[in-house]
């Protein structure tokens, strides 16, 4: 009976080291900390490779690039929950993507809009569609579902009067912009 009690507590321990040294690393030195964000130790910059510094580099242009660009907007004709997506520039999607998979606890938002004529029933559908067709295309573009924020405003923030059709043509409308 000693023997099995002596490998049982060997093996408890030996499970604790491996979770406590994996979460060590993780945490630590990959700054990927998903359990405690912003408990992570800043590595000196002076200790980086040149490859690390232009990822850095690179990570923080795409922040501002994102940042300065705002929201974009992608537009819908009436009644449709498809859009033209070659109007998103190719290089949004790349630095969002860039930003995302290097900052922990990143998001992107995604949210829907309508104009507010047509039965709110089916716009409440509309909207949805539309913000799930944009989602769907940052996912195929290769950013995690979890990293994305959809919402569905129907015709609650409309961008323009709706009593005229351009009014209206701006209302239908979904937005992609980095979530702070």
């Amino acid at each position: 009976m000693p023997m099995r009690t002596s490998i049982f507590i060997l093996a408890v321990v030996l499970v604790l080291w491996i979770a406590g040294s994996s979460r060590w690393y993780v945490c630590r030195i990959r700054g990927d900390c998903k359990c405690c964000p912003g408990k992570e130790l800043s590595v000196p910059a002076d200790t980086l490779s040149a490859t690390e510094k232009a990822l850095l580099a690179s990570i923080e242009e795409a922040k501002n690039y994102l940042t300065n660009t705002g929201k974009l907007i992608v537009y819908f004709s009436s009644s449709a929950t498809q859009a033209d997506m070659n109007a998103v520039p190719a290089e949004f999607i790349a630095r969002l993507k860039l930003y995302l998979d290097n900052t922990p606890g990143a998001k992107v938002s995604v949210t829907g809009h309508t104009d507010a004529s047509g039965n709110p029933e089916i716009n409440a559908k509309l909207s949805q569609s539309r913000t799930d067709f944009v989602k769907n295309y940052l996912i195929n573009s290769g950013i995690r579902t979890d990293q994305i924020m959809a919402t569905s405003k129907v015709n609650t923030e409309p961008a323009a009067p709706d009593n005229t059709s351009e009014g209206r043509a701006k209302n239908r409308r979904t937005e992609i912009y980095l979530f702070k």
